[in-house]
């Protein structure tokens, strides 16, 4: 594994042929906060997880990947990701699923296999996003999306996948 540098990588298991790019953050805690009506507080609910990142994923440079508040952030074998990229706390993303620059992703959010997710997409907390999946460019996705799906706009809705994106 390569592991850039000023890169804070904590709370994390990495698997073999990994590259992790400069000013990366990983295993640090994620935005975990309770309201407390009875005394009007706000605690911080505590991130005691971690992060598994599995064989030859490569994580580009100023990305954070929070570590789970129970239980593990998952990143499995082969996925690529960009700089600038956060993903949130308890997340699953499938393998050889690909996530560009700008992309949020919120906590307990699920992504299946061979999925791309374009550049500058948010996709919301708790939700599931299915294998073979095309996020568009600045897509907002709020609901789940199942498998084989391409999906546009704020909020993303599904459009006729007719081609590869590769062979046009």
């Amino acid at each position: 594994c390569i592991i850039g540098s000023n890169a804070v990588v904590e709370h994390c298991i990495i698997g073999n042929n990994c590259k992790i790019g400069n000013n990366v953050s990983i295993g640090g805690e994620g935005f975990g906060f309770e309201d407390i009506s009875e005394t009007n507080e706000i605690k911080t609910f505590p991130h005691i997880g971690i992060v598994e990142i599995g064989n030859n994923v490569r994580i580009g440079s100023s990305t954070c990947i929070d570590r789970a508040s129970i239980g593990s952030t998952t990143i499995s074998n082969n996925v690529k990701i960009d700089n600038l990229v956060h993903i949130s706390h308890n997340v699953f993303i499938g393998q050889n699923s690909k996530i560009v620059a700008m992309t949020i992703i919120g906590g307990s959010t699920s992504i299946g296999q061979n999925t791309w997710v374009a550049p500058g997409s948010a996709i919301r907390d708790w939700v599931k996003v299915g294998n073979d999946v095309l996020v568009g460019l600045g897509a907002v996705v709020t609901k789940n999306i199942v498998d084989n799906l391409a999906v546009v706009g704020n909020p993303a809705k599904p459009i006729l996948k007719t081609t590869d994106r590769y062979r046009g």
